[in-house]
């Protein structure tokens, strides 16, 4: 998979992330009554969510395999730079934080109420590290495959 492709695939995770956020705030977020189709866009954000964390755990092993290729030729120094730590932390600690959402869900009930924060850290955390990497890749390389 090249640069491209992992941008626009990546792309698809910031998309998949501003839907989750969009259904849980329809359900959670509206003063008054509760939306009649509650349930189901209660059910399309877990699914949504579990197709999320294999999204995300399916971008961490496409970059752990880069960052093993790119390391691979040395000069660890120059190819580490800030943003490429900065994309990583980040990544690594969205995964970490909707595992810890998933575990207030499922597990530890009485965290309940700082799941909807958890939610929100999250979808952001996406976009963020998305424009980390897949704009600011984009905007140097002009959104255009270059030949060669």
């Amino acid at each position: 998979m090249n640069q491209f492709e992992k941008t626009y695939v990546a792309l698809g995770f910031v998309a998949l992330a501003v839907v989750e956020f969009a259904t849980a705030m329809r359900v959670f977020g509206c003063k008054g009554e509760p939306s009649p189709r509650a349930r189901l866009l209660m059910r399309v954000h877990r699914i949504g969510g579990y197709v999320f964390l294999a999204y995300a755990l399916f971008l961490a092993w496409v970059g752990h395999d880069m960052m093993v290729r790119y390391f691979a030729g040395g000069n660890y120094a120059e190819r580490f730079d800030a943003r490429v730590f900065t994309h990583a932390f980040l990544a690594l600690s969205l995964i970490a934080v909707l595992l810890l959402k998933i575990a207030f869900i499922r597990l530890y009930r009485a965290y309940r109420p700082y799941v909807p924060l958890l939610g929100i850290l999250v979808s952001v955390a996406a976009v963020v590290v998305w424009f980390i990497a897949g704009w600011m890749f984009l905007a140097i390389m002009g959104g255009v495959k270059v030949a060669g």
